[in-house]
């Protein structure tokens, strides 16, 4: 679906999507799958040419679940399904913030998007004209709400108490081995000590990045 100068799934993520990615995942692991008259009835649908798996495979590719130019699943499609719990955490949250426009919003309003004009906000970040902006907004704040909300807690965008970003990490012992401690104003973060850890850490620096771009152009405005 267009929304502006983004596209944006047709389906959410949880139930549904997971449910038709689980299955394409046990019978087609990382493999390029070669016959797609197999897997769109493995999705539910007649042929490979119907609308609605050209919609499934649409959307697969904006969570990064299906590589872009191939019909084949990802290692992230594999860490959602079948992922140790820490990684299908990490998964779900690399998986939602890979839609543009929902990591643009959630880098400006975390899970609580203003229902009151949210219209106002869609048309500034998507380019829509008013009357469109007006027309999407409800369908767009439901839709982010309905993925958004399966983010992991340690998520939301941390603010100090001023309400701009500040951000100290250290490096601490702890039982399992050493941890990366992120502490943004009241907020704290703990992180595995591995380079998967750094990578999830290297995200979340590019949350708080975005944000204070965000910051600083509606002060110039």
């Amino acid at each position: 679906m267009k929304v502006g100068s983004y596209s944006i799934p047709e389906m959410r993520l949880f139930p549904k999507l997971h449910g038709w990615l689980k299955q394409l995942y046990e019978a087609y692991r990382l493999e390029e799958i070669v016959n797609e008259d197999a897997a769109a009835q493995l999705c539910g649908h007649k042929s490979p040419n119907s609308g609605a798996w050209k919609y499934k495979k649409a959307d697969f590719r904006l969570y990064g679940l299906m590589e872009p130019r191939a019909l084949q699943l990802t290692s992230l499609a594999e860490a959602l399904t079948y992922g140790t719990d820490e990684e299908k955490e990490r998964a779900i949250t690399d998986a939602i913030l890979k839609v543009p426009l929902w990591k643009e919003l959630h880098s400006r309003f975390g899970s609580d998007p203003p229902e009151s004009n949210f219209w106002v906000q869609l048309q500034k970040i998507t380019g829509l004209d008013p009357l469109d902006a007006q027309k999407h907004a409800e369908n767009v704040r439901r839709a982010y709400l309905g993925d958004i909300n399966h983010l992991p807690k340690t998520q939301e965008p941390v603010m100090a108490p001023d309400n701009t970003p500040a951000m100290t990490p250290t490096r601490t012992p702890s039982a399992g081995g050493w941890s990366i401690n992120i502490q943004v104003g009241p907020y704290n973060q703990t992180i595995p000590y591995t380079i998967e850890g750094v990578e999830y850490a290297k995200g979340f620096l590019e949350l708080l990045k975005s944000q204070i771009k965000v910051d600083s152009n509606d002060e110039e405005e």
